[in-house]
């Protein structure tokens, strides 16, 4: 019998009427994750949560609308993964999460670390992406998003600058290719006419295996060059990307109201209902930091109004 590709089985793992889902957040909190150990070693931590996901369907309309609920600490909920591996004396920032069969991988975006997490609080490093072509320069891969794509993992920056428009490309045993995705990036940035001085940012994107399209959710755009107060205050936006598989079509969507402060750091699509999405917006202005967690429908209906997940920044969300 043929086994499923990883992507369909990812979508696939979940039946239709389904209606109860558990999520899997972490945490990137930058500076803030230096902690000290017990035996006095420096170390990176990162908070990983569980939190209920429900569908609910009204009886009347048929309208459908999804809620949160937090699993407390007590009973599980929140778990602290420890790092003894750093860059420039940052470690721990974790910027995505992705179930690769049955392995839940997450992404240091300081390091290039990839680890798996397993037994809900235990890192195991499994590989070390380079930034760029990974030839160029001793630095982390800041790895932003991830998604699978047929049997393999890709993995993606932000592709604001050239050496984070390359992808990483890991199969099933971490073997990795690098590829320039440079033509990809300039596409979507000519279709939100951001002109040649401002940018796009991207941290969430999702390969859909069904309607054979990429669907990148920028967290920042920008017609203007980087500043940062004004990129943390307001630049975040709500145009999620729809382009087929070789970026030659690309129309846009929009989701909801743009919240100037708010952008998409991770969004995934819903197994069992692979018209739908949930995803989480960041917040961060100087030391403030915020997590909203919302969701969606690929006809541009918000089906969860932003709800708080905590005053602290996640940047990774799956669906276990």
């Amino acid at each position: 019998m043929n086994q499923k590709p990883a992507d369909l089985a990812r979508l696939e793992r979940y039946a239709p009427g389904t209606s109860e889902y558990t999520l899997a957040i972490i945490t990137d909190e930058d500076h803030a994750s230096q902690v000290e150990l017990e035996d006095g070693q420096t170390a990176w931590k990162s908070t990983l949560r569980y939190d209920k996901l429900y569908r609910d369907v009204h009886p009347d309309t048929g309208k459908v609308s999804y809620r949160l609920e937090e699993i407390p600490e007590e009973e599980g909920g929140e778990h602290q993964l420890i790092s003894l591996i750093a860059e420039g004396g940052r470690g721990a920032e974790f910027s995505e999460l992705v179930q690769f069969g049955k392995r839940l991988v997450t992404f240091d975006d300081r390091t290039g670390l990839v680890c798996e997490i397993r037994n809900e609080n235990q890192l195991i490093p499994r590989h070390i992406l380079m930034t760029g072509s990974g030839d160029e320069k001793f630095k982390g891969f800041k790895s932003e998003w991830a998604t699978l794509k047929g049997e393999d993992m890709i993995v993606g920056s932000h592709g604001k600058k050239p050496q984070e428009e390359w992808i990483k490309v890991l199969d099933r045993h971490y073997g990795l290719r690098s590829v320039d995705w440079r033509e990809h990036y300039q596409r979507i940035r000519d279709t939100l006419a951001v002109g040649p001085d401002g940018y796009v940012i991207h941290e969430a994107a999702e390969w859909h295996p069904y309607r054979k399209e990429w669907l990148f959710f920028p967290r920042k755009i920008s017609t203007e060059p980087f500043d940062e107060p004004v990129d943390e205050r307001e630049r975040g936006a709500n145009t999620l990307i729809i382009a087929d598989e070789g970026f030659s079509n690309i129309r846009t969507l929009t989701i909801g109201e743009r919240v100037p402060e708010r952008g998409i750091s991770s969004f995934k699509v819903i197994p069992g209902y692979p018209n739908e999405c949930v995803g989480l917006k960041s917040v961060e202005i100087g030391d403030h930091t915020e997590t909203w967690l919302f969701s969606f429908n690929l006809d541009g209906e918000v089906l969860q109004e932003d709800t708080l997940v905590g005053r602290y920044k996640c940047e990774g969300v799956e669906i276990l």
